[in-house]
């Protein structure tokens, strides 16, 4: 006779279920902030929307892609030559090891 333990894997309703649990506390309580302060919400939503307007995010975007396209290269080289190098080391082990035999 078999004893089965519990599942305690996440299901996927389970992880849905605490993710709008949390996602309603959070604005439950974003809310309640908002009413408290209203006027430092403003100022932060006055200042974000005048830093949006002054320097445009589109820049910001543009230099993380011009960044990771410059790296992207040498970093997929590097992984090929590491593959490369670690097929060769693989298949050498192999012919080294059938030579023993």
């Amino acid at each position: 006779m078999e004893i089965s333990e519990p599942d305690t894997s996440p299901t996927p309703r389970r992880i849905t279920s605490w993710a709008n649990c949390s996602l309603e506390e959070g604005l439950s309580e974003f809310k309640a902030e908002i009413t408290e302060r209203p006027l430092l919400y403003l100022a932060v939503a006055f200042v974000a929307g005048f830093v949006s307007c002054t320097f445009p995010v589109r820049l910001i975007f543009s230099a993380v892609a011009k960044l990771a396209s410059s790296l992207l290269g040498p970093a997929i080289l590097l992984v090929g030559i590491l593959k490369i190098s670690e097929s060769f080391s693989h298949r050498s082990g192999e012919k080294r090891s059938g030579e023993k035999r």
